[in-house]
């Protein structure tokens, strides 16, 4: 889908909810590395996709004079890309931005989940992963409305274990070379704006999951350089025990965490 046409799905959410508290959509001209969609009231809101990152955001900053102060802050953030997504991913995003705007918890609840900003840019932790990974793979949809709702934080090294892990090793079992090669390019993005604990997700748990070494070779076939001497290297660990060093309380630490890793990377092997 055009990212135009999804650009305008998801913005009619947008204008819907802002248009019905008073809000006015002002005319701002695109550039070719951005899309812009501005709207003015008690504050201002702006809808922006990068086009070179594939990134749709929702920000808001306060208004000066009649006009936004360019203090922005990004509230929500979504990746976007027209190869692979479709009209039910842009209208999912716009729902999401509604959302935000209509609900202060909401927006409180999804600045809190956001990660240390990197860049001037913030991170993306295992809920967003989680979030994205539904255009590929459905049901996980209500698996994730049900982890929110009984959960008071979103346990993601535990939820890709054991919800997105079986779901992913199906998808990869079944589908072409076109569908990985498109899967591959959404999860370098991803590994690329994730947070450490995604990037885990990715390498450790999700690719590591996957028997198959031709499927392995294609789903890393778009990652960069570095992703895929880190993914092969972490595919190195499946099946190892890593005992604790016990001099260095923080190699420690990491290789305990390696280790539980492993454990339930066995069950999933029997």
């Amino acid at each position: 889908m055009e990212i135009k046409t999804a650009f305008d799905i998801i913005n009619r959410k947008v204008e819907a909810v802002l248009l019905d508290k008073g809000y006015t959509r002002q005319y701002v001209v695109d550039t070719y590395s951005e899309m812009t969609a501005l709207y003015t009231g008690d504050i201002a809101y702006s809808v922006v996709y990068y086009t070179e990152k594939k990134r749709i955001v929702l920000r808001t900053c306060p208004m000066a004079d009649g006009e936004p102060d360019n203090s922005w802050k990004t509230i929500a953030t979504w990746l976007l890309d027209e190869e692979v997504d479709g009209v039910k991913e842009a209208e999912n995003i716009g729902n999401d931005f509604a959302e935000t705007i209509t609900g202060p918890k909401q927006i409180a609840a999804q600045q809190r989940r956001r990660a240390k900003k990197e860049n001037g840019e913030q991170t993306n932790d295992p809920l967003f992963f989680a979030n994205r990974m539904v255009a590929f793979l459905p049901d996980l949809r209500d698996e994730v409305a049900f982890e929110k709702a009984h959960y008071a934080s979103f346990r993601g090294i535990t939820f890709a274990d054991e919800k997105i892990l079986p779901l992913f090793v199906s998808y990869v079992g079944s589908q072409g070379a076109k569908n990985l090669e498109k899967m591959s390019k959404t999860l370098s993005d991803l590994y690329d704006a994730g947070d450490l604990d995604v990037k885990g997700i990715i390498t450790y748990i999700l690719l590591n999951g996957i028997d198959d070494d031709e499927k392995f070779e294609a789903l890393i076939g778009q990652f960069t350089k570095e992703q895929k001497k880190i993914a092969k290297a972490s595919r190195n660990l499946r099946g190892k025990k890593i005992k604790p060093e016990k001099p260095k309380k923080p190699k420690k630490y990491m290789a305990d965490t390696l280790n539980t890793l492993a454990e339930r990377r066995a069950q999933y092997n029997k």
